[in-house]
C-alpha cells in the first residue's frame, strides 16, 4: 500500500542532514538526547545521528524508557544498551511508574506512558544540560496522527499533526517513510525489536495503522505522502493563527487561579478560527489538558457568546462549566455536588429489552451463538459480549451501591466500582445513573465501561449474551 514520494532510493543520511539544515533542528556541537525504544524507527535515528556525529560534532546520549508493562522490556533495555555502547553513546534507562500514574491521574495507559516519557526527557534536559531531545516519529506516524485527529473531531491544531520541532524536542525523521527506514536498516544490517503492542487493536492508533490507512491506500496509493502534505499546509496556517492570537490575547482572555475568563463581546466578534483557539486555551488554563473536549463544546460556548441570553451555564467534560453573564464567559470547575439519584433495581428472567425510567436509558439482551465475530472487539463501548453459560438467571440491573466491587477483565483481585468511576473521570452527577448488570451477586458489566472477569468468553464458549446500552442524552 505505502508509496514513497521520492522516486528513487536515496542516501537516508543525506536526506536527514538536508532536512536538519532546512528546519534548523540542531546546530554543530549540539548535545542531543535520543529516545530509543529498540524499534526500527528509533534504531534508525540512533544510527543516522551517529553517522552525522563526526561532521556535526554531536554529543549523543541515549535514553531507554522502561514502562514496566511488558516482559520483553528487560530484553529491549539490554538490546538498546548494547547498541548505544557499540556506537559510543552514553546510555541511561529510566523506569516509569505507568500503571500507578494511570490510576492516580485517570489517564489512559498510553496517555500515562507518554506523559511520563516527556517528563523524563525534561528531567534529562535540566540535569544533563541537553540542547535537543530527538524522537523517531516518521512520515507514517504523521499520517496516522492526522487521521486520528479527523476521527476524534480535532481542530486545526490536531489536524496539523506532529511538528518537526517544538521547544527542545526535534523529529529528524518526520519526513522519512517507514519503508525507507526498513531498507536502511537492512542495508546496514542493524537489528531492531518488534513491539507487539503496536498490533493491539484496542488502541485507536493500531486500528488506524493496520486497518484504516491500508483501506485508504486502495483509493489513493500515495495517501501517506498526501496526508503529510496536508499536515505541512495546516501547520503553516496554525503558525499564522497562533501569532495573531498572541497579539490580541490580553483583550480576550485572562486567567486567575482555577478560573479562565473570556470577554464575551470580543469572543463574539472574532473569526471562529481565532475564537475557538481562545476557548481551548481557557480550558487548558483551567484543566491542564483537552481530553474529551470536542468541537461541539466549542460551538456551544460560541453560541452562548453570540446569543441574546444574558446569563446561563453550559456543562463541559471533566467537571468543568462555562458560565456567562452580559460581560464575560468563565470556564471553571463545577463545585456543587449533585443530589444522588434514588436507587433503582430491576430483574429479568430471560434476554429481553428493558427500559430504565429513572434515567431514560435502556438495556437490550440477546442470546447468539459463539463465532469468530463474537470474539472481536465491539465496535463501540456500549456493546458487551459475555459467556451466556456462565450466567445465573435472573439477572439484576441496578445502579451503584456503597461498597460495590467487581473483578475487572484481565486483572487479579477486585476493584471498587466507585474507584473505577473516579479513575475514568466520570462526573459525580452521572455515577449513580450508570446501570450495573449482575448475575448471582457479581457484576457482569458496568454499562458502557467494563466486563467482569468471571463472565468473559473463552475457548469453551458456545453461547454469547450480547448487551447493548442505549444511553440517556448526556451520559
Amino acid at each position: 500500500m505505502e508509496q514513497i514520494k521520492r522516486k528513487k532510493k536515496q542516501n537516508l543520511r543525506r536526506i536527514v542532514e538536508s532536512f536538519n539544515q532546512e528546519a534548523s533542528l540542531f546546530d554543530k556541537g549540539a548535545r542531543i538526547l535520543i529516545g530509543v525504544s529498540g524499534g526500527p524507527d528509533s534504531m534508525a535515528l540512533l544510527s543516522l545521528l551517529s553517522e552525522l556525529r563526526p561532521k556535526w560534532n554531536l554529543d549523543l546520549t541515549v535514553l531507554y524508557c522502561h514502562h514496566g508493562l511488558r516482559a520483553a522490556a528487560d530484553e529491549e533495555e539490554a538490546f538498546v544498551r548494547s547498541w548505544a555502547e557499540k556506537w559510543g553513546c552514553i546510555f541511561f534507562s529510566r523506569k516509569l511508574p505507568v500503571r500507578e500514574y494511570q490510576r492516580k491521574s485517570g489517564r489512559s495507559l498510553q496517555e500515562a506512558a507518554r506523559e511520563l516519557r516527556y517528563q523524563a526527557y525534561e528531567d534529562f534536559v535540566k540535569k544533563k544540560n541537553i540542547d535537543r531531545v530527538a524522537l523517531a516519529h516518521t512520515a507514517n506516524d504523521q499520517a496516522e496522527e492526522v487521521l486520528i485527529g479527523l476521527v476524534r473531531g480535532a481542530g486545526l491544531g490536531g489536524l496539523a499533526g506532529i511538528p518537526a520541532k517544538r521547544g527542545r524536542v526535534i523529529r529528524p525523521l518526520i519526513r522519512t517513510y517507514r519503508q525507507e527506514i526498513l531498507d536502511y536498516l537492512a542495508d546496514k544490517e542493524i537489528p531492531f525489536q518488534e513491539d507487539l503492542s503496536n498490533r493491539d487493536f484496542r488502541y485507536l492508533r493500531a486500528r488506524v495503522r493496520h486497518h484504516l490507512l491500508p483501506e485508504l491506500g486502495k483509493y489513493s496509493p500515495n495517501i501517506v505522502a498526501q496526508l503529510n502534505q496536508t499536515a505541512r499546509l495546516l501547520q503553516k496556517d496554525e503558525e499564522y493563527l497562533k501569532e495573531k492570537a498572541d497579539q490580541i490575547e490580553p483583550a480576550v482572555l485572562s486567567c486567575s487561579g482555577a478560573t479562565a475568563t473570556l470577554s464575551r463581546h470580543q469572543l463574539a466578534d472574532l473569526p471562529q478560527a481565532l475564537s475557538s483557539r481562545f476557548i481551548q486555551k481557557a480550558v487548558l488554563a483551567t484543566l491542564g489538558h483537552l481530553r474529551h473536549f470536542r468541537a461541539v463544546h466549542i460551538l456551544s460556548i460560541l453560541k452562548a457568546a453570540q446569543g441574546n441570553r444574558t446569563q446561563g451555564t453550559i456543562p463541559l467534560p471533566n467537571g468543568l462549566s462555562a458560565k456567562w453573564n452580559r460581560k464575560d464567559i468563565k470556564i471553571l470547575r463545577t463545585d456543587s455536588d449533585p443530589k444522588p439519584m434514588v436507587p433503582f433495581t430491576y430483574e429479568i428472567e430471560k434476554p429481553i429489552e428493558i427500559f430504565i425510567p429513572e434515567t431514560g436509558a435502556s438495556l437490550s439482551f440477546k442470546k447468539v451463538k459463539a463465532g469468530s465475530k463474537s470474539f472481536e472487539l465491539p465496535g463501540h463501548k456500549n456493546l458487551a459480549r459475555v459467556d451466556f453459560n456462565k450466567l445465573s438467571w435472573p439477572l439484576v440491573i441496578r445502579n451503584l451501591r456503597p461498597g460495590d466491587r467487581f473483578r475487572p477483565l484481565g486483572m487479579e483481585g477486585s476493584k471498587k466500582v466507585s474507584r473505577l468511576f473516579i479513575d475514568r473521570k466520570v462526573p459525580r452527577a452521572l455515577r449513580d445513573r450508570i446501570p450495573l448488570v449482575l448475575s448471582g451477586g457479581e457484576i457482569v458489566w458496568i454499562g458502557g465501561m467494563e466486563i467482569g472477569q468471571p463472565f468473559c468468553q473463552d475457548h469453551h464458549t458456545t453461547l454469547v449474551l450480547e448487551i447493548v446500552y442505549r444511553k440517556e442524552k448526556g451520559l
